[in-house]
């Protein structure tokens, strides 16, 4: 059971850190406790744990624009992220993690700003038909994360041209691009910014559970641990894999 709720932004946009740190935390959960950690990345492709990075998206531009290429600790596909987008991770025990009740946090704070959502497949949230938040899951011993997107004013040209899809996955979709098959949520709620969607996620998160948030700082943390993980997540091998 569910007896405490924690929440926690991070003010660094790198990619490696920011997977560091929800590392951390996922390794530093506390039994009873549920973790609400969101987080922004600068311009970044982040693929998939067992994806083949140079099937996915073209390494080379991103190289030559400073487009940072991350790996994650979860399966699915990659996706491109920026400042227009919002993280969110959930962290719990096993007994207290329940993907459908997570997810419904985050249908609940779409609703309050008047965005009628829908879950599409295990990993996918659709509005007016068109994705704008992509899921995944991992574990690590007893604990469990959930972790996702939320397209709030990405920039969907830089999106188009890095990621790489096949074109037999977008017949089987019944779309003629990648970027016909997305949207920003600024396309339903003019003027909404990341700070407005972060405000409704934890009011959904602290509704769902009837319990108070307590804000932790990440200066509270171990940096050095967290920079343990940033060095391996950031390491070629990492990244680039066997492929």
């Amino acid at each position: 059971m569910v007896e405490r709720l924690t929440y926690i932004e991070s003010v660094d946009t790198s990619p490696c850190y920011n997977l560091a740190l929800e590392k951390y935390l996922l390794l530093h959960c506390r039994d009873g406790e549920c973790i609400l950690y969101l987080w922004q990345n600068q311009p970044a492709v982040v693929v998939g744990r067992n994806q083949n990075v140079r099937k996915e998206c073209r390494v080379e531009l991103l190289e030559e624009e400073g487009v940072c290429l991350a790996r994650r600790l979860s399966g699915g596909g990659a996706v491109y992220q920026d400042l227009g987008n919002l993280n969110f991770t959930f962290l719990a025990g096993r007994e207290d993690y329940d993907v459908e009740r997570q997810t419904q946090i985050v249908l609940n704070a779409l609703k309050k700003l008047g965005v009628h959502a829908a879950k599409s497949g295990r990993n996918d949230l659709l509005a007016e038909g068109k994705k704008f938040s992509g899921h995944a899951y991992y574990e690590r011993g007893d604990f469990c994360c959930h972790h996702g997107t939320l397209m709030v004013c990405v920039d969907l040209d830089r999106l188009s041209r890095y990621l790489t899809v096949s074109g037999e996955k977008l017949r089987l979709k019944g779309i003629d691009s990648v970027r016909a098959r997305v949207m920003n949520l600024r396309e339903l709620v003019p003027g909404l910014t990341v700070g407005g969607l972060k405000e409704k996620m934890l009011e959904a998160f602290e509704e769902m559970y009837g319990l108070k948030a307590v804000q932790r700082e990440v200066r509270e943390l171990d940096p050095k641990a967290i920079a343990g993980e940033r060095k391996k997540l950031g390491s070629q091998n990492w990244v680039f894999g066997k492929n």
